[in-house]
């Protein structure tokens, strides 16, 4: 049997829960910041992805411009021009547009080539772009050595 208190009320009565009301008012709240929290976490994930493919995209064209410096003066794929072609990595393709200059027009000569590439997403709306400049000297002399 329950144990009466000074005022008169049993222990079972006293003891009140939470009513219906404000159970749900509670279950409201906690989904909106729930929400809330769901789309940070699809933010974070959106922008992560982009500077993953962003860094990947140096890379790559750090890469192309240290392989293009490495080959002889006189290599075919140092011609003058502008090539494009795609590029796989980890699933993802990129765009890699090289261009290289050896006339005066673009501030080359026939002893100084310069390179340019320039790496970007694929399928996208191609809002950024890595890109790397290099020079390349031709190995002869010039007239300051005479």
């Amino acid at each position: 049997m329950a144990s009466k208190t000074k005022t008169g009320l049993s222990d079972r009565r006293r003891e009140q829960g939470f009513s219906l009301l404000e159970v749900c008012v509670a279950l409201v709240i906690m989904t909106i910041s729930a929400l809330g929290a769901a789309g940070l976490f699809f933010f974070a994930t959106k922008y992560n992805s982009t500077s993953y493919d962003a860094n990947a995209a140096l890379v790559i064209a750090q890469q192309r411009l240290e392989r293009l410096r490495r080959a002889s003066f006189d290599d075919a794929s140092l011609a003058a021009g502008t090539s494009t072609d795609t590029f796989n990595n980890a699933g993802r393709q990129y765009n890699v547009v090289t261009t290289i200059c050896n006339t005066s027009d673009c501030g080359g000569s026939a002893t100084l080539e310069l390179i340019t590439v320039q790496v970007s997403p694929a399928g996208s709306a191609n809002l950024w772009a890595a890109t790397v400049t290099g020079q390349r000297a031709s190995p002869a002399s010039g007239p300051y050595l005479q």
